[in-house]
């Protein structure tokens, strides 16, 4: 469509900044809504250059605010970039934040919160943005702004009101997406606001302690804990923040959770404790405290029979073998003696039909008869 000379004026001047243009332009009846081949206006571009002048002209010449391009609006752009002035002309001109561009879902709220624009969050809530809205994947503005670090705009949020319970898709919530992230001034604003801290994930069942405990995140889980988490919650597989924590080797943090009274005794869905874990793993520091706090070095597993012994053998590690053996690991054959009795002899096949500690306590047995 063909569109006048002022017209073709006040977008040319929109868009490289020229006020005189724009205002000479405006004058001779140009259109303020005038579009490019695009579907940009004159506001869209003279917003996302942050001609502040311009956009006044054209908002007094009744450009539309709420223009929206696949739902993407000026407001938005403006809360993209932080110009916190340029929002508040358009939200005083009836712009609203309700809009949602049709790519991810989002709203000039959710664009300001995740470029940590605080000031701005805080002019679009009083503005009526809603603080609860999702994008497309349940993502909500709390949940950008504790993922990114955004202490300032996740305070401005937390005030408002926002719901701190919801779930993305993914199975998160704000806390256990602040807690992967790894915030600590995100997650002690939220511990301070009452948030709930013993929310699992929906999917795996960890919790914020679990999350920070298996990424070995000692100030984190010092924090969860002061707020009175769970220390022995199990999650899906039956793991608890002690069994992540031994597992990846973090002794501070097992540490810490057997001091806030973590139980060494259970066991996940292998029947492995997080002694086991440990041995396993070949972490003989945190084997070490685990056995100072009262775990049993001789605990067999239920399902496959292990001990913390026989997996610290299986996978060669023999630092924690010697730590287990020094704490009076011992490893029981449980063969019926008279079903042997009298052989000298014993096959491979027959010591491969058994456990790892079977084996091990056969050829012990062996060992001594031959002696």
């Amino acid at each position: 469509m063909k569109v006048s000379e002022a017209s073709q004026a006040v977008f040319d001047g929109s868009q490289c900044g020229d006020t005189r243009r724009v205002l000479a332009a405006l004058n001779a009846n140009g259109d303020p809504n005038c579009v490019n081949f695009a579907g940009y206006t004159a506001l869209m571009l003279a917003v996302g250059g942050g001609y502040r002048e311009i956009v006044a002209l054209l908002l007094q010449a009744s450009g539309n605010p709420n223009y929206a391009l696949a739902g993407l609006t000026p407001l938005m752009i403006a809360a993209a970039s932080g110009q916190l002035e340029v929002s508040r002309m358009l939200v005083n001109c009836g712009a609203t934040s309700s809009h949602v561009d049709k790519k991810r879902g989002w709203t000039a709220l959710h664009c300001a919160s995740e470029r940590g624009f605080a000031d701005l969050v805080r002019l679009l809530i009083h503005a009526g943005a809603s603080v609860d809205s999702a994008d497309w994947k349940g993502t909500t503005a709390l949940m950008l702004a504790v993922e990114t670090g955004h202490a300032g705009v996740v305070d401005a949020l937390l005030s408002s009101g926002v719901n701190v319970s919801l779930y993305d898709m993914d199975g998160h919530t704000a806390l256990t997406r602040c807690s992967v992230a790894q915030q600590e001034a995100c997650i002690d604003l939220m511990l301070k606001s009452g948030t709930p801290l013993n929310v699992p994930h929906r999917s795996t069942g960890d919790t914020a302690l679990l999350i920070s405990a298996g990424l070995g995140n000692n100030a984190i889980c010092r924090n969860l804990l002061r707020y009175q988490a769970n220390v022995n919650f199990m999650n899906q597989r039956r793991e608890t923040p002690l069994i992540v924590a031994a597992e990846g080797g973090h002794a501070q943090v097992a540490h810490l959770l057997l001091l806030a009274g973590a139980d060494v005794t259970l066991q996940d869905l292998n029947g492995h404790t997080a002694l086991m874990h440990a041995s396993s793993a070949g972490h003989a520091s945190v084997s070490a405290i685990a056995l100072d706090f009262g775990a049993n070095p001789s605990c067999i597993s239920p399902i496959d029979g292990n001990t913390a012994l026989t997996l610290a053998a299986a996978r060669g590690h023999v630092d924690v073998y010697v730590v287990l053996v020094g704490a009076g690991a011992v490893v029981r054959a449980i063969v019926e003696e008279d079903e042997y009795e009298g052989e000298g002899d014993y096959e491979d096949g027959d010591l491969n039909s058994f456990g790892p500690s079977t084996a091990i306590g056969v050829t012990q047995a062996q060992s001594a008869t031959l002696r």
